[in-house]
């Protein structure tokens, strides 16, 4: 079987390549898990973000349903009552605002954090 060191070198050279492309499989294998995960939280931040726009576009038209019956029932006190609704809602919306960037700004350190714990994990598995 083994009759001159030439075939010793191609019987190397073919392990060597076995075990190089299972290692490359199984490091695709990593990746790819890694994507996944990462696909799953910016997936869940998605659905809370589409969750706090719908409520921030309910209160809004509350207000506004608010301000249009406040301006039909009366002239001269509907218009301050109407003026201190609109500007209740403003700061309302802006306080709403601010507490969405930072439950955006939350759930975006969150999503880094744990992506990053992946990849530091998946790193020492791969040593």
């Amino acid at each position: 079987m083994l009759e001159t060191s030439k075939d010793i070198l191609y019987l190397v050279v073919a392990f060597c390549i076995l075990w190089f492309t299972v290692f490359l499989c199984w490091t695709l294998y990593y990746v790819v898990r890694i994507l996944k995960n990462a696909n799953e939280i910016v997936e869940e931040f998605r659905a809370r973000l589409q969750i706090l726009t719908d409520a921030i576009n309910y209160v809004r038209g509350k207000v506004e349903n608010i301000s249009a019956l406040m301006n039909g029932m009366a002239g001269g006190v509907g218009s301050a009552v109407k003026n201190m609704v609109s500007k209740k809602a403003k700061e309302w919306v802006s306080g709403g605002t601010e507490k969405f960037n930072k439950a955006a700004k939350d759930a975006v350190d969150k999503a880094v954090e744990a992506t990053a714990k992946k990849m530091k994990k998946a790193a020492r598995k791969m040593r």
